[in-house]
């Protein structure tokens, strides 16, 4: 077995790891069990991100691509303006952040509302002790950080909710 130093002193610029099977040879996973959950279908809605923090704008874009959802990402409103006006009522679901330069999230949503009046809409913040005066307004509500999980279920609670 190589150590770290050992590899570094050979001067190997890759190493691949093989990691034995918990499984024999010829044994079968079957579908749903504990060791290969059942594929999830994927949720094909079409979600507009707006979210002027970059970072996380990404994460969230990562974990719905690989729900299956089709993301459209918008680093600000007038960008999410720009991109709903292009594309009227084909928008599902918009995620946007509450806080960003230029205008708070409900009133991007407000305008957004004029070419995308089906969409549904969640809200997400870090500064959720900020919008007390503005929590009638941005409901459903997502608190950054979020983990993973949290941001599909809601999405998919939002995204089906009558």
């Amino acid at each position: 077995m190589l150590h770290c130093r050992s590899v570094i002193a050979l001067g190997l610029t890759s190493v691949t790891p093989h990691i034995p099977s918990s499984l024999p040879p010829n044994a079968s996973v079957k579908p749903g069990s504990a060791d290969n959950p059942e594929p999830r279908q994927p949720g094909g809605e079409r979600i507009l991100l707006v979210d002027d923090e970059a970072v996380l704008r990404r994460l969230a874009r990562t974990i719905l691509l690989r729900q299956g959802y089709n993301v459209i990402e918008a680093s600000g409103p007038v960008e999410a303006l720009e991109l709903a006006t292009a594309q009227p009522d084909s928008i599902d679901l918009i995620l946007a952040d509450v806080m960003m330069p230029g205008m708070r999230g409900w009133e991007m949503v407000e305008r957004l509302r004029l070419s995308q009046p089906r969409a549904r809409v969640l809200y997400m913040s870090g500064y959720v002790g900020e919008l007390e005066s503005a929590a009638d307004k941005v409901r459903p509500l997502l608190t950054k950080p979020f983990r993973p999980r949290d941001l599909v279920e809601e999405v998919r609670r939002v995204l089906d909710a009558t």
